[in-house]
């Protein structure tokens, strides 16, 4: 029979003694029943309301199957706070039947570290065993916790921890705390976050997409403590809300529209929208549901924040701070000198910086300092734009091409660059214009930036294949077209360093306008590899999505099927199309 280990409490806080109790039922049993009890107006109404309680526990067993969570409430049960065997056998009613479970139909097995509780339950339950657990392991008792939480701070749970302090309620020092919290603002994002979502709120406001997450790295594993603190980071990002001097500093941006914004006062990021494990090789396992409204929304953070976790955790941060810093002013002096010479570019390297302190270092340092005839045009990361008074520089993503050409299944995804290309002009018209043209070839691509879209669009970026073909290519096509490439910006960004940049800028000098957005050679140059990580769409409205890069491995489908019905659709379009 199934073994069901059961775990209650009002978890006023929830204290490492919980943590015990909890921990020796998993160890011992097939599943777990936790309850959460209270009412609205309890002893933790000031300090960690019920409905908190409840909320805290669940987030923090989402992702346990064998674990179930249950809420209940005295007062709606009628009980008078008295340990009466009347209030007991109602008590436990509720538990079984919030659970779904009957008390008769499994192994049961209650934790407790109280033995009158165990007088009571063991009446009404005699089949059931019940474990008294030593309460030793905290020095303190919840209720002296309550009174002096930041003197008892480290018997509280680490879940519980992050809420009651960012909630005011538990005032201890940063660096006593954990890790800093990594992402701060919601402004802390790239900006085409914002130039796509702007255009998802005003055209596919009801789409669904699921996002996976996948570690390249091959000899990288997270540790199930940097999962931990990955789950709190997550956590603490989506409680943050925009607040009005960031949205007028969306505001001022030229194409942004006032509907969005007053869309994004409402908007914060919703935790029940990830699930987060060790399921995987690597050692994380991360996926997002959801409207892609919020899920777009969610990449670059999550990505930032597993980043940051991964170094500060693995390695000697002050180290590798100290190289990333070193390597930054070696970098500089090559283009001061005038050893590189790449034109204008930007920093693109918030998803796979060494931390937010390092990427504020480099902006800081690249807009501060003379470059000789390169010019620093600003970042991609919007908050440090705005604090560091830099240009904030985006684009568009694939999952733009993705989601809008294979999200309708009723389009043929080999004409999803003309979808998406009509929506964004539908957006932005000519504002706002730089095209990606690598989510199914560039070949594919071109099949649909003819004359019209290449007039509206300033320019577009280059994300995989040989820069230098792809630009010519380019070139060749405005030229086929009667447009003056001069006119026009040819953006790189795959890839690269200041050297091959300087290649890039030398080769095109006086054929185009030229731009690059530089990312992780900026943003996380240090003594060791930096991480491969990313975050891709993988269905969008119940269906796979697939892009087909123009060089092979950058693709995160889960279905080959799909994929290979995806490349079949390019190919008949490219042999049959006139």
């Amino acid at each position: 029979m199934e073994k069901i280990g059961i775990v209650f409490g009002c978890f006023i806080p929830m204290h490492k003694g919980h943590e015990s109790l909890i921990k020796r039922a998993l160890d011992e049993n097939d599943k777990m029943i936790i309850g959460v009890c209270g009412y609205r107006a309890d002893r933790g109404r000031d300090f960690l309301d019920f409905e908190s309680r409840y909320r805290l526990v669940q987030e923090m067993f989402a992702e346990k199957d064998n674990v179930i969570v249950v809420q209940i409430d005295d007062k709606k049960l009628g009980l008078d706070g008295t340990f009466t065997h009347d209030n007991w056998v109602l008590w436990g009613n509720e538990l079984f039947s919030q659970a779904k479970r009957k008390p008769d139909d499994a192994e049961y097995n209650w934790y407790t570290g109280e033995q009158s509780y165990i007088d009571k339950l063991s009446v009404i339950y005699p089949t059931h065993k019940f474990t008294l657990v030593d309460r030793e392991i905290i020095k303190a008792s919840g209720t002296e916790i309550r009174k002096s939480p930041a003197i008892h701070s480290d018997d509280i749970n680490d879940f519980f921890k992050s809420y009651l302090r960012k909630n005011g309620k538990l005032d201890i020092p940063e660096s006593e705390f954990n890790m800093d919290l990594i992402i701060s603002s919601l402004l802390e994002t790239d900006l085409y976050k914002f130039s796509m979502g702007q255009a998802i709120y005003h055209h596919f406001p009801d789409y669904t997409t699921t996002w996976s997450f996948k570690c390249r790295n091959k000899d990288v594993y997270f540790t199930p403590e940097m999962v931990d603190e990955i789950k709190r980071q997550i956590y603490a990002y989506c409680d943050l809300h925009f607040n009005e001097d960031e949205l007028t500093y969306l505001a001022n941006i030229k194409w942004i529209k006032k509907s969005y914004v007053d869309f994004l006062r409402l908007w914060h990021p919703r935790y029940e929208d990830f699930t987060i494990s060790t399921d995987a090789e690597c050692g994380l396992s991360i996926e997002t549901n959801g409207t892609w409204l919020n899920t777009s929304m969610y990449e670059i953070p999550t990505l930032a924040i597993v980043n940051e976790v991964y170094f500060r955790m693995n390695y000697d941060y002050k180290e590798l701070y100290a190289s990333f810093e070193e390597k930054l002013d070696e970098k500089i002096k090559l283009l001061t000198e005038g050893t590189y010479n790449i034109g204008a570019f930007s920093e693109f390297g918030l998803r796979r910086r060494l931390s937010a302190q390092a990427q504020e270092l480099a902006v800081m340092r690249l807009r501060d300092s003379d470059l000789g005839s390169s010019k620093f045009v600003g970042t991609s990361n919007v908050y440090l734009a705005k604090k560091c008074g830099v240009t904030p520089v985006g684009t568009m993503a694939h999952e733009w091409i993705m989601c809008v050409g294979q999200g309708n299944h009723k389009h043929n995804p080999a004409y999803s660059n003309w979808y998406a290309l009509d929506a964004w002009v539908k957006e932005y018209g000519v504002l706002n214009g730089t095209a990606l043209t690598d989510a199914i070839t560039t070949d594919c691509f071109l099949r649909d930036f003819q004359l019209t879209y290449s007039t509206l669009f300033s320019g577009v970026r280059h994300d995989s294949g040989d820069p230098i073909e792809w630009g010519e290519k380019m070139i060749g096509h405005y030229e086929s077209l009667g447009i003056d490439p001069k006119t026009k910006t040819l953006l790189f960004s795959d890839s690269l360093d200041f050297e091959r940049a300087s290649k890039i800028f030398a080769h095109f000098s006086g054929k185009a306008r030229v731009a690059f957005g530089i990312g992780t050679y900026i943003a996380n140059d240090t003594k060791v590899p930096a991480l491969n990580i990313v975050m891709k769409t993988t269905a969008c409205n119940g269906q796979d999505v697939a892009k087909i890069s123009d060089v092979a491995g950058k693709g995160m489908c889960k279905n080959p099927a799909y994929v290979e019905y995806l490349q079949r659709c390019i190919d008949w379009r490219m042999e049959h199309e006139a």
